[in-house]
């Protein structure tokens, strides 16, 4: 049940009727309400893995209180270590064992032994890596007494499978939505018409932008030993914007539809392609996994190595990135992405600019040259990199990079004159437009200042693009990871 399917305004109507009529009355029934809706839209993806989901909640509830109240560190650390192996486990079992397993047996045929096998069928249950992300950032602070345990076994169950994000984030913090959940929420019409409008121009970035891009970039890629290097550069184009599209646009309806019920979920993009340096499009690109990775893989990894001095601190990036890239799924291509992004820090690193992120043309229409070549080569070095993420085999990928750059890169690409080429780079056009526009803003869409004969024309027009040139899908790129 995605977001942008029949099913899902089904669903959607009636629990919120429900949740703002019946259930309103205290946050008990809230969250009681809640949970339920919880639990039936994720068992409606996947019932088979509603078990799981059930045991993550219950168990790490229990550690959290274990740790904060067991009176030795040692024990603290026992529970703590309990927790990691559990989370960590379920991760390496369900999204990652084939990958070690088949590992394993081609080492074998390296050095000649026999290595006949059979790939073990192991499903991955949605939203696995966002949820055991969660819970282990959660565990984490209790330990280290940055949050106190909640108590409240319902409330924990609601902030762990709160049905907006549960399938692909935000990867949510304990600080910033257990005290949300903990209290009554109550209705207000700013919220909720601010939440409409995240969710329309979510809407738009999957249905419009995504899927256009989708169609072009598909082609392309399934048949790129065949295309010229000026068609693969478009390619390599309209991916990088379809992948920009299709995760922004679910976060965007995942932090709508919450803003819907009263709840407010972290900020998860914030138009990363504006960025003039590789460290503040990582500040800007999957904001909640980024400042995970941050938290509780590079910082203590960088304490560590701080005595190696600059040394220590690209080791400790790089390690960080190479996670990064191995959370979105087990191929040695989601390695290499994160690789050489790491790679892309060194620089900052050396000349000391790492921490310093540019505000491009603040209070500003337009950049200045220098930040407007900054901004398209930063953009042509990710789009290439994006390669790595959308290929089967690293192999695969240089071949793709190394086919770009031929003669055949200097060819006038024919399909550029295409109507669905030219539709599509206007389209594309049209959304970097107003994405450039509200770039200071607390999201894409937000127009709440606006007077209302532009936010309702506005509104009208967002909604025959999406009618006239959206398609319904019902995947999402982010769903596999």
């Amino acid at each position: 049940m995605v977001f942008n399917s029949f099913n899902f305004i089904v669903f959607i109507i009636p629990v919120l009727l429900l949740y703002w009529i019946i259930f309103k009355r205290s946050s008990v029934l809230q969250n009681v309400f809640l949970l339920l809706a919880s639990i039936f839209f994720y068992a409606f993806a996947d019932w088979r893995f509603l078990i799981l989901l059930i045991a993550s909640i219950l168990l790490n509830f229990y550690l959290g209180l274990k740790i904060h109240n067991a009176e030795k560190e040692s024990k603290q650390k026992m529970f703590l270590n309990i927790g990691l192996v559990f989370n960590i486990g379920l991760l390496l079992y369900f999204k990652y064992f084939n990958f070690f397993y088949e590992g394993f047996f081609k080492a074998l045929n390296l050095f000649g032994l026999d290595s006949n096998h059979n790939t073990l069928k192991i499903l991955l249950p949605l939203g696995i890596s966002f949820f055991t992300f969660q819970t282990l950032g959660y565990l984490i602070d209790v330990y280290n007494e940055e949050v106190k345990p909640n108590q409240n076994l319902l409330q924990f169950s609601v902030f762990i499978a709160f049905f907006p994000k549960i399938l692909s984030g935000p990867i949510e913090r304990a600080a910033n939505l257990l005290p949300q959940i903990e209290k009554k929420r109550l209705f207000s019409y700013n919220i909720f018409t601010d939440g409409l409008r995240q969710i329309l121009w979510g809407l738009f970035a999957k249905m419009v932008i995504a899927e256009k891009c989708a169609e072009i970039a598909n082609p392309i890629f399934d048949n790129f030993e065949n295309q010229s290097g000026s068609l693969l550069l478009l390619g390599a184009f309209f991916y990088a914007i379809q992948l920009y599209a299709d995760f922004s646009g679910y976060s965007n309806m995942a932090i709508g539809v919450s803003k819907l019920f009263g709840l407010q979920l972290m900020r998860n993009f914030s138009t990363p392609f504006f960025s003039t340096n590789i460290s503040d499009y990582w500040r800007k690109w999957h904001i909640s996994l980024t400042t995970w990775m941050m938290d509780y893989v590079f910082t203590p990894l960088s304490f560590t190595l701080r005595g190696y001095q600059k040394k220590g601190l690209v080791i400790s990036i790089i390690a960080t990135f190479i996670l990064v890239g191995f959370w979105h799924g087990a191929n040695w291509t989601f390695v290499f992405y994160g690789l050489l992004h790491g790679i892309y820090f060194i620089p900052l690193v050396y000349s000391g600019k790492m921490n310093k992120s540019e505000i491009v043309a603040k209070g500003k229409w337009m950049p200045s040259f220098k930040e407007l070549f900054k901004m398209l080569a930063l953009f042509v070095l990710i789009m290439l990199t994006d390669v790595f993420f959308r290929a089967n085999t690293v192999t695969e990928a240089f071949n793709y990079i190394a086919s770009i750059f031929s003669y055949s890169l200097f060819k006038f690409p024919n399909e550029l004159l295409s109507s669905s080429y030219i539709i599509g780079i206007v389209l594309i056009a049209f959304f970097t437009i107003v994405e450039w526009k509200h770039r200071e803003r607390l999201h894409d869409f937000e127009i709440s200042n606006y007077n209302i004969i532009f936010r309702w024309s506005s509104y009208i027009f967002i909604f025959l693009l999406i009618l006239f040139f959206g398609k319904s899908s019902e995947t999402f790129i982010y769903f596999q990871f």
